[in-house]
């Protein structure tokens, strides 16, 4: 089975790199007429090697100092890095610079070419390898292979092949399974197919006639065309040096820096939270709010540092901070990046630090005194352990796998094994299924104390009433979700936690309490109402005949509506409900002797004056009994059925 890696060359300016390119694959790296003339490699070239079951990518970096952003561009995803440095001149400040961006994007995996060897005598070549090893000293590639070569001779040529299938060989194969990223490092228009968009695929699988999108921009396209090194492909997997041809996008809207994804699967973002390192050689500490220029991937922006514990940062030292960007980019958790100041420093170019992104979207504000613990397990948990923290940071507004996959990078596919582990352990509740959505255990577990305690806090409040309208309880809990909401009562009901009477939640143990005067003004607005029959009294002359406050009246009232012993009928017009139950019955059956009824009639009915029988005859309409029309009601067809149907059944 064939594995592919990338490899990257790095080094100093005239050291020889696009040349040892040439020699181990025919392929001349530099294809702009101004790096031919100057004989320097301004942008990022490519070329690829077999070597049997491994395919290595090789990625051609500039050297000058001028052409730091290619080289970060070119040093992003790589697996090897070939450091060159000529044997007549030795370690330069370049040759620090790079090494110095490998190890903070991550690079374990290195060897070190000795350029030029055809220039110098072996005398001077063991000088130069003896000073080489010792800066390397303290470094990822301290104790690696030094081989001396001449790409004009040949010389070293077939041992530096052998050297990379060794380290081939002990490479981790990028992972396919993480979200489809490729950072566009090359844009260019092909005459007869559009545009173009060249890169190395970070993560991922990408094919031919995938629905893509361009970020930052929004722009969604088409793959119209694959290419490797050349040659059309159907299929790109991460690691791979590929062209892209879109379709859909225009040319003015691409440009390098540019992260290609699939569609609705990825943003930009523009703060972040990372762990970075201050270079060591650095004379000046890192200052909060510091001004400096981050690369990562084939993009440069300036941004600002903004440490979490505000304390400067001394040269060696690393912590963690929030990052903001001027402009926006695509980041993942695991992505390194590299900070650069805006003047450069003896001996060591412009980079000063660098690090890696532990959250590319903060929840959590930066002052904090849990942040660096929280930062600290997303650093170093497992991916369930991950997702469980990130299900826990979402609150009562849950997370979606969607959400899931973008904090960590993974396929929503790849997840679902995750999220169903923790699902089945009860770590994580789900109470959304189209989309997914999840909500931690002990939100939960929290949402539902509160809920308790809001109903506890009612009862005390209103002791006279059976329970809490369960909109008015959902609101005061800041419930957005009614699924979520309807998910945890049905939990508390089940677990006789609480009862539901009607729309109205009340503690399990909780009971209606009344005292002496409330007890009798219960009985005796009960009384008034089945005395009065379909004349009752007004709602508003109450407070007089009982002798009575409206404010201790009302309660009673609406308790007695609720337990359905009175029926409001038209704002402070209550009739007993076994009275107006009994007045339903001889309407419907006088409408369907008679087809219709009219104003009269229905006063002849109730034995009652206009004020009682207009409210009486409108509320029938209202509860779809009858219908009006001109000056006469009719039983509402469906109604007629359903009361022929269910008088048949009885």
């Amino acid at each position: 089975m064939t594995k592919r890696l990338i490899l990257g060359t790095a080094g100093h300016i005239d050291h020889g790199k696009s040349s040892l390119v040439l020699a181990l694959t025919g392929v001349h790296t530099d294809r702009l007429k101004e790096e031919k003339v100057r004989g320097i490699t301004i942008e990022l070239g490519f070329a690829e090697l077999s070597l049997g079951d491994l395919q290595v990518g090789i990625v051609d970096v500039p050297g000058h100092e001028r052409f730091v952003r290619a080289m970060v561009a070119g040093a992003t995803g790589i697996d090897i890095v070939a450091l060159v440095i000529a044997a007549d001149e030795g370690v330069m400040p370049q040759t620090r610079e790079h090494l110095d961006i490998c190890s903070l994007l991550g690079v374990k995996q290195g060897l070190v070419v000795v350029s030029k060897v055809d220039t110098v005598d072996e005398e001077w070549l063991e000088l130069v390898q003896d000073d080489i090893a010792g800066v390397l000293e303290g470094t990822f590639l301290e104790g690696a292979p030094i081989l001396p070569v001449s790409s004009i001779t040949g010389q070293g040529i077939e041992l530096l092949k052998k050297e990379l299938i060794k380290l081939g060989n002990q490479v981790e194969s990028k992972a396919a399974d993480g979200l489809m990223r490729l950072p566009a490092d090359r844009v260019f228009e092909m005459r007869g197919f559009g545009p173009v968009i060249t890169g190395t695929l970070v993560s991922g699988t990408l094919e031919e006639g995938d629905q893509i999108k361009l970020l930052p921009g929004d722009h969604i396209g088409r793959v119209r065309g694959l290419q490797v090194h050349g040659q059309s492909a159907q299929k790109v997997l991460a690691g791979q040096r590929t062209a892209v041809n879109l379709q859909g996008i225009e040319l003015e809207d691409i440009h390098r820096g540019q992260v290609l994804v699939h569609a609705n699967t990825l943003d930009a973002t523009s703060m972040f939270d990372a762990k970075i390192q201050w270079l060591s050689h650095l004379h000046k500490p890192l200052k909060h709010h510091a001004p400096l220029l981050l690369h990562t991937g084939t993009v440069q922006v300036p941004c600002r540092i903004l440490i979490h514990n505000r304390e400067p940062l001394q040269p060696g030292e690393s912590t963690w901070v929030r990052i903001k960007l001027q402009d926006p980019t695509v980041l993942l958790p695991g992505d390194r990046l590299i900070l650069r100041g805006f003047q450069r420093l003896e001996g060591h170019g412009t980079t000063v630090g660098g690090g890696v992104v532990i959250d590319p979207f903060p929840v959590w504000r930066r002052r904090d005194p849990g942040l660096a613990s929280r930062l600290e397990r997303l650093e170093e948990g497992e991916l369930e352990d991950n997702l469980s923290l990130l299900s826990e940071d979402a609150g009562l507004a849950g997370i979606s796998l969607a959400q899931l996959s973008q904090r960590t990078g993974r396929t929503q596919k790849r997840l679902e094994k995750s999220v169903g582990r923790l699902l089945s352990k009860g770590s994580m509740v789900m109470f959304e299924r189209e989309p997914p959505r999840y909500i931690h255990k002990e939100s939960v577990s929290q949402l539902a104390t509160a809920l308790e305690a809001r109903l506890k806090q009612y009862h005390e409040e209103f002791p006279m009433e059976e329970g809490m309208p369960r909109e008015a309880l959902r609101e005061q809990l800041q419930v957005d979700s009614l699924k979520l909401f309807n998910m945890l009562l049905q939990r508390l009901l089940k677990g006789n936690q609480i009862a539901q009477e009607g729309d109205r939640l009340r503690q399990a143990s909780h009971k209606v309490r009344f005292a002496e005067q409330e007890a009798a003004l219960q009985e005796a607005l009960q009384k008034i109402y089945l005395d009065g029959g379909l004349t009752p009294p007004r709602a508003r002359d109450l407070p007089e005949l009982l002798q009575a406050e409206e404010e201790e009246i009302q309660p009673i009232l609406d308790l007695l509506t609720r337990r359905r012993k009175l029926l409001r009928v038209h704002e402070d017009l209550f009739f007993d409900l076994d009275t107006f139950e009994n007045l339903k019955q001889n309407v419907i059956q006088f409408l369907l002797e008679h087809e219709t009824i009219d104003a009269q009639q229905f006063k002849q009915l109730t034995g009652a004056s206009r004020k009682f029988t207009i409210p009486l005859a409108e509320y029938f309409d209202r509860e779809k009994v009858t219908v009006r029309t001109g000056d006469v009601r009719k039983l509402r067809r469906a109604f007629r059925e359903q009361y022929e149907q269910e008088q048949a059944s009885s």
